[in-house]
């Protein structure tokens, strides 16, 4: 496969990578982009999703869709600032480190009294293996300031490409991300030492507890539909569409229990100029 449509892929992986874990701030889309040179592509997504991973109330936000390349193997986006370090026709390995926003305890009332999980940078590596138009990738993301979740996320993503319609590109595939032990405890544990040292229990909403400890372990499996329509040479559509259930003791954390939901699903649609 050519890295254009490789590059496609690689939008789409990401997009599942950021419906397996919806806090994440990676929305990655690309178009047709050469080989060599310098390739530009900015625009804005409206997407809607949770408050925060987990909740079951939900909030409607731009979404910058940015991504710069140079070679094909330099790149500036919402993945990051890195390279890929091989690049070939089936295989790419790479290493980027990018910004996470992490969580304010402000975002909803379940989480008042609860700290928040800092903003921090993330040291990330993938790889990926492309067979015709399907990619089969890993990403795996560690807190490297230890500012925010302290922990890392793993996940694993297949893609299908194809064309259901003229130039028309839709792109779809499942995803299934592990979490560490300070990644789970940081998002999901309602124990003491998770609570603002001045809010005390008395903080903590009616309906959620103190006490619950979440481990390490399997976090949630997604399911993702990207389209990209191209309006001419320069102008596209992109819209996406992505279901991700929490599992294991994510989806057994008082904040997802008892004050939102297992079932978590996002969607965004905008506009993007390519030079």
């Amino acid at each position: 496969m050519n890295t254009r449509s490789i590059g496609r892929l690689r939008m789409a992986v990401a997009m599942s990578a950021l419906l397996s874990s919806i806090s994440a701030t990676a929305v990655h889309a690309q178009a047709d982009r050469p080989d060599d040179g310098w390739y530009v592509r900015l625009g804005v997504l409206g997407g809607v999703m949770p408050d925060y991973e987990g909740s079951d109330s939900y909030r409607i936000r731009p979404l910058p869709d940015v991504e710069i390349t140079y070679d094909n193997r330099f790149f500036l986006s919402r993945q990051g600032l890195g390279a890929n370090l091989v690049s070939n026709d089936n295989l790419t390995l790479g290493a980027a480190i990018a910004f996470d926003s992490g969580r304010s305890s402000k975002r909803d009332a379940a989480l008042a009294g609860y700290r928040n999980v800092g903003d921090t940078a993330l040291g990330r590596i993938f790889a990926e293996y492309t067979i015709d138009r399907l990619m089969l990738s890993v990403d795996v993301a560690t807190d490297l300031l230890g500012d925010g979740h302290k922990g890392t996320e793993a996940t694993l993503s297949a893609t299908w490409m194809f064309n259901p319609a003229g130039r028309t590109m839709l792109l779809v595939g499942p995803s299934l991300t592990w979490a560490s032990d300070d990644y789970m405890h940081s998002y999901f544990s309602t124990t003491a030492d998770r609570l603002r040292p001045a809010g005390g229990s008395a903080a903590v909403p009616p309906g959620s507890r103190t006490g619950y400890r979440a481990g390490a372990g399997l976090k949630n499996a997604g399911l993702t539909a990207i389209m990209i329509h191209p309006l001419g040479e320069n102008w596209s559509i992109t819209g996406f569409a992505g279901y991700s259930r929490l599992l294991g003791d994510a989806a057994d954390s008082p904040f997802v229990k008892d004050n939102g939901s297992r079932d978590q699903v996002m969607g965004a649609l905008g506009l993007s100029y390519t030079f």
